[in-house]
């Protein structure tokens, strides 16, 4: 009697199918996976990864196939025989070959899990350890020293869970490939345009240049840094830049999962350098399904104009004096020279002006029509320049113009959302609530901004609140050593809290560069010990009055100036400064009502003219009437 024919799922396993099928699947899987993240890094384009997908798919049933009709033997590979018959394979060759099998199916399954482990736990749970290790770093004492990759205030804490808005996204520095240093201001300053770019998605919450230019160190994972900055994405990049051309690489990670979500790289001239950024716009929206914001027909830019602005934007990215602002100034105008309808060169030197008079002794009202001149012509040329919308809101507030500026501040949010400039700015203008929040929302998109970390602490200061405006002042003081502003700001806090001998180490914080700031360190440093010790102060008032002599004082210094008169008891002399100090910078006496650091000139007639004229703040001068107890 014949044997009885075996059923089909004896004869697959006869024939060692599902195992084949097992193999391949597995094996395929990590074909992909070493495509997906190997080959943009060697600039393979994208769709180079599609088709090893397509292919390992393709192949899946023609293996099956080859291996239903096909058999190995020790002779070799032959067609395979029917189960009984003469030529059939013995039973025990087909255990030899199932054993051979199997071993080689567990080997690649150790190397997926191995693959797969290294994915999920050292990339997940290294980079949360590192994020911790950052968000230590942050919250140390003021007096440390900050570093490249810290972590700011708005970082979750490590033993939290780390859920951020799947809307948020960092723009890292883009790595500088052509080997020369000093092309840095580039690469740097396609990063920031780029930044500015996708900030111009409404979906889209993204963090600002100045916070996202400290994250430089190589070794730190994307994943680790947006877990410190407590965003969703992070995007990387390379870039270099030859002759006429430029190559741009980018990478979308996903900074929950350590995850590449997207990746290309893009080659074109110098003189469409803005139609790749919205190409990469564009790509990030429909990664992260978001609205892109459509930004018209793509600009092109004469390369050399293009590059004196980038010079000019890096110059002045941490510049404290009058020099760099004039250095710029020059740069800008040559660049509108080479190109006159470049928006951005019209928008940066009326931000030029606009910076000059608050760092030198230049008169604000000499500079405001230069700056709406400028101003008008970029937004004339391109309606969609944010920077040229708020310094419009802000020539307008400065001359008391404010429904006037309050519409330039909400058309620049309108268009970049994550425009901190613009929140922090528009937050001068408003209530004093209102205002917080605006500042707040700056602090945010932008923690490692000196200026917003200044507005921040100067609102919480209006509301009341001292206690809470000391971390952001801790905060500028760290950012920024090397001006007064900072470390004298901390010691006013210091002393509204009841705490002198804080104050004076306060200023012993700063390190200052200029002449100018290591005067006023030294006169705020014995002013505030005459606090402690009254002997010192006939000596302080000594040294304040010949500070107030120079004729380089700009509207900062003499700020500081009033501040330590005032801190002296010497209300006379600190109004007597203080119309001139406001008609230079009418923005920082927009507070006079709220702002407790002038408590002991309530009910002068003099300052309560002032206060008529530049107050923008609709509450009542009785709010804040005296310094809350020590905590």
């Amino acid at each position: 009697m014949a044997p009885d024919k075996p059923g089909f799922f004896e004869e697959l396993k006869r024939r060692h199918v599902w195992r084949v099928a097992v193999g391949y699947a597995v094996a395929s899987w990590l074909i992909v996976q070493v495509a997906t993240q190997v080959f943009p890094f060697f600039s393979i384009p994208n769709w180079a990864v599609r088709l090893v997908v397509v292919l390992c798919a393709i192949g899946f049933p023609v293996v099956v196939a080859l291996a239903w009709v096909y058999e190995i033997t020790p002779e070799g590979v032959r067609r395979t025989a029917p189960a009984g018959s003469a030529d059939a394979r013995p039973e025990h060759e087909t255990r030899q070959i199932g054993r051979k099998l199997n071993a080689l199916i567990v080997a690649v399954l150790v190397v997926a899990v191995a693959l797969l482990g290294w994915r999920l736990l050292v990339l997940r749970d290294g980079d949360a350890a590192k994020a911790s290790a950052t968000v230590a770093t942050t919250t140390s004492p003021v007096a440390a020293a900050p570093t490249a990759s810290k972590a700011p205030a708005a970082a979750p804490a490590p033993d939290k869970p780390f859920n951020p808005p799947a809307d948020t996204l960092v723009v890292l520095p883009f790595v500088n490939e052509s080997g020369d240093p000093k092309q840095q201001y580039f690469s740097d300053g396609i990063t920031e345009e780029l930044t500015n770019a996708l900030g111009q998605n409404a979906g889209l919450k993204v963090i600002a240049w100045d916070t996202a230019s400290h994250y430089r160190d190589p070794a730190q994972p994307a994943a680790a840094i947006g877990k410190a900055l407590n965003v969703a994405n992070v995007l990387t990049g390379k870039i270099l830049r030859q002759d006429n051309t430029v190559r741009v690489i980018v990478e979308l990670v996903n900074a929950r999962t350590g995850y590449q979500l997207w990746a290309d790289h893009y080659d074109d001239s110098l003189a469409n350098v803005f139609a790749v950024q919205d190409k990469i716009s564009a790509a990030i929206a429909d990664a992260l399904k978001v609205k892109f914001a459509s930004l018209g027909q793509a600009r092109t830019v004469n390369p050399q104009a293009h590059d004196l602005v980038l010079q000019a934007n890096a110059l002045t990215e941490k510049a404290r004096t009058a020099a760099p602002y004039e250095q710029a100034r020059t740069w800008f105008e040559q660049a509108i020279a080479l190109d006159p309808n470049y928006a951005d060169a019209h928008a940066g030197l009326a931000h030029a002006w606009f910076d000059l008079t608050q760092f030198s002794t230049l008169p604000l009202k000499d500079v405001l029509p230069k700056v709406r001149v400028e101003a008008n012509r970029a937004l004339a040329l391109d309606p969609r320049n944010v920077m040229a919308l708020v310094d419009l809101g802000n020539a307008d507030l400065a001359e008391g113009r404010n429904a006037e500026a309050k519409r330039y501040y909400q058309r620049a949010l309108a268009l970049d959302p994550s425009n901190a400039s613009a929140h922090l700015d528009y937050g001068n203008l408003l209530p004093l609530q209102q205002g917080l929040a605006q500042e707040q929302e700056a602090v945010q998109l932008d923690p490692d901004n000196a200026t917003a970390q200044n507005n921040l602490t100067v609102a919480e200061l209006d509301a009341g609140d001292y206690a809470q405006a000391l971390a952001p002042m801790q905060a500028l003081a760290r950012l920024d050593p090397a001006s007064a502003d900072g470390p004298m700001g901390l010691a006013l806090v210091y002393s509204l809290l009841h705490r002198p001998a804080d104050a004076v180490k306060a200023v012993d914080l700063a390190k200052p560069t200029t002449e100018l700031a290591k005067v006023l360190i030294a006169a705020g440093r014995l002013t505030y010990q005459s606090v402690l010790d009254p002997s010192l102060h006939a000596k302080a008032l000594a040294v304040v009055d010949a500070l107030r002599q120079r004729t380089d004082l700009d509207p900062f210094s003499m700020g500081d100036v009033i501040q330590l008169y005032l801190a002296l008891g010497q209300n006379k002399t600190a109004l007597d400064l203080m119309p001139q100090n406001c008609a230079a910078s009418p923005i920082g006496c927009s507070d006079l009502s709220v702002n407790p650091m002038y408590i002991p000139l309530r009910g002068d007639p003099r300052f309560e003219a002032l206060m008529k004229q530049y107050d923008t703040i609709s509450q009542p001068a009785t709010a804040v009437s005296a310094a809350p107890a020590s905590p």
